[in-house]
């Protein structure tokens, strides 16, 4: 995979997604020559945007993708699970971008087979480390036996808890009063415990002009009256070395942080601050360029073609950094189908299948990552569903998989007007077969099969005018 990059060379080929128009991404300064299909053009609807695809300032290649590379990009799509997510047009742009690889490069670094994710699984502790008493600095003494003593500590603990607990209220009791005592006695004799020597005004005026302001934080080993009485030289050079020691200090563990900081290349910081910049513009300096890429936002795409080998050019670096396998699980029966065309449970036969994430663990059997943050809910599935018809040209809600579906063939009296090559048949004002399109069962006929019981029926209902689009629409 590579992505956008800002080297001089350009890509050869490059397939563009409807995005890229939609943004309006100046193709021309990452590849040569620029490619699409037919489909992609007609997705953009928006008049701004149409004016921008007259005025393109590259030649716009429109080609259609061969039928067997799309068939082979179908079938590597259902095994990869991604099949139900893409369309028709995301199918044609990776089997065009598939096409132009194969007959530029080869298909020799291709993959046939999807890769499989794998848990890497931590190792186990060593044995050192499971047994805490095998630890360097614990200390066990000589007889001491775990099973033994342990039974011991529980007995003793039980009847220690019993014999401590109406102690408990005399400590507290002891302890107060020693408190008391004590209070008492600085009351009684304030002179016995400290010795403060007086000092007259005239030295308290010299002492205030000779302090400083100083922060709280910083930590002053002597007393600041003191030091001021003596105004010694020692003391000066003391306090200088001090601060020196402080500063050094603080050094020191600045220098600890940055060498901390440097060490994680999660943290931004002034030297990389370009390069992740171009990380999440999708800008990066690859080791190569690629001869044919495709550049699309679709995960489902993305995840297909990286699967395949492809290279992806990723736009404002929205791009995926895993390869995903999905299959199908059944969420009443939780049982699992990699078949990803299926719609209703092979097992049950409930319209109950869900898309999950699957990889492979150590020994080699599957694990199965369920999205916890989408959780199942009953929206859409508490609405009544309409008496079934009969017919031919009737519109039943398909409830299981093996259900008859009415075949829109004609009948034999139709068959019979309208039959040019019979002997007996008298060709009218025109001698070419005539279609029926004005009655009422070829209206009906070119409907196709359409949830015309679900046309009307919104689920999405304004409580205060409950079941009006039902009755008024």
């Amino acid at each position: 995979m590579s992505k956008m990059t800002e080297n001089t060379k350009k890509i050869k080929y490059l397939i563009a997604d409807t995005t890229a128009f939609i943004n309006a991404v100046q193709l021309n300064d990452y590849a040569e020559n620029i490619l699409t299909v037919p489909d992609v053009v007609n997705e953009v609807r928006n008049k701004r945007q149409i004016r921008r695809l007259c005025v393109l300032p590259y030649d716009l290649q429109v080609r259609e993708p061969r039928a067997d590379v799309v068939k082979h990009c179908v079938e590597f799509a259902k095994k990869t699970g991604d099949y139900a997510s893409l369309s028709g047009i995301d199918i044609k742009v990776i089997a065009l971008t598939y096409e132009l690889e194969a007959d530029t490069v080869g298909t020799e670094h291709l993959r046939k087979e999807p890769v499989m994710g794998q848990v890497i699984a931590s190792k186990d502790k060593p044995e050192e480390l499971q047994d805490a008493t095998k630890l360097p600095g614990w200390y066990n003494s000589e007889g001491f036996s775990e099973s033994e003593e342990e039974k011991e500590d529980s007995t003793d603990d039980t009847e220690a808890n019993n014999s401590q607990a109406p102690n408990d209220s005399d400590d507290k009791d002891y302890s107060v009063d020693k408190v008391k005592e004590a209070i008492e006695n600085q009351i009684e004799n304030p002179e016995d415990k400290h010795d403060i020597p007086e000092v007259t005004p005239e030295e308290l005026e010299e002492l205030f002009e000779k302090l400083k302001c100083e922060s709280v934080e910083d930590d002053v080993d002597c007393d600041l009256l003191v030091a001021a009485s003596t105004q010694s030289d020692d003391g000066d050079s003391s306090s200088e070395d001090c601060n020196e020691r402080e500063d050094i200090e603080q050094e020191s563990t600045l220098k600890n942080i940055i060498q901390d900081d440097d060490n994680d290349g999660t943290w931004i910081t002034p030297t990389n601050i370009k390069k992740v910049k171009k990380s999440m513009e999708g800008k990066t300096e690859a080791d190569f360029i690629p001869v044919v890429a495709c550049m699309s936002t679709d995960f489902a795409v993305q995840n297909t073609l990286k699967q395949m080998n492809l290279n992806l050019c990723a736009l404002n670096g929205r791009v995926i950094k895993h390869l995903r396998t999905y299959i199908l699980r059944c969420y009443a029966c939780f049982k699992t189908t990699s078949i990803m065309t299926k719609v209703f449970c092979p097992n049950c036969g409930n319209k109950t299948l869900k898309r999950v994430a699957v990889s492979l663990d150590e020994n080699g059997k599957q694990v199965i990552h369920i999205n916890t943050r989408r959780p199942l809910t009953k929206k859409y599935k508490n609405q009544s569903i309409p008496r079934f018809r009969g017919g031919k040209h009737s519109r039943n809600p398909i409830l299981f998989e093996d259900q008859p579906i009415p075949r829109q063939m004609p009948s034999r009296v139709a068959k019979t007007k309208t039959n040019a090559l019979e002997e007996d048949y008298i060709a009218g004002f025109s001698p070419f077969a005539m279609r029926d399109v004005d009655s009422k069962s070829a209206l009906l006929r070119s409907k196709g099969h359409v949830k015309e019981w679900a046309r009307n029926n919104t689920y999405e209902e304004d409580r205060r005018r409950k079941h009006y689009n039902r009755l008024y629409k």
